[in-house]
């Protein structure tokens, strides 16, 4: 089940080695990653940050989101299923340009979609300042639990 057959109505995904370089600086802007974690802040110029993606790609499927106009506006980041557990880790992230236009709610919705019966259970961690993800998570049915600093939320497929 690859992350690259997912599409919704507005959103299409693509390897995120596809992304123009000011697409992906638009990604790594400071007020998209500043509620993720350190790596995410660290890396300045198109090198460093494709350096970063190549790295976590290793441990997780990475795929970039491009939205109907044809502009790269998006990252999933969704851990591999491990070999004895059915619980993937996600993070996302979008442009600030395309803040307040649904597409992270349109993106959990054909994710859900995409994992619907498979036994897959969905899980993101949300830092507690980070309202507007827990709204999204929260419209979409995932349960939330509270981990110090931040929320898990949960959202189980079905099997």
């Amino acid at each position: 089940m690859s992350l690259l057959n997912l599409r919704t109505r507005r959103l299409q995904a693509l390897p995120w080695q596809d992304l123009a370089s000011h697409e992906l600086a638009a990604l790594f802007a400071p007020a998209v990653v500043q509620w993720l974690p350190e790596g995410f802040q660290s890396p300045d110029g198109d090198q460093a940050r494709r350096g970063f993606l190549s790295r976590v790609s290793q441990q997780a499927e990475v795929v970039a989101l491009r939205n109907a106009a044809g502009a790269g506006t998006g990252l999933i980041i969704l851990s591999l299923p491990e070999e004895t557990g059915s619980t993937r880790n996600l993070g996302y992230l979008f442009a600030e340009t395309v803040w307040g236009q649904g597409l992270a709610s349109e993106m959990i919705c054909g994710l859900q979609t995409h994992f619907q019966g498979s036994g897959v259970i969905l899980s993101g961690g949300v830092m507690r300042e980070n309202a507007a993800s827990s709204r999204v998570l929260e419209k979409a049915g995932f349960t939330p639990e509270p981990a110090g600093a931040e929320i898990v939320y949960s959202w189980h497929s079905g099997s």
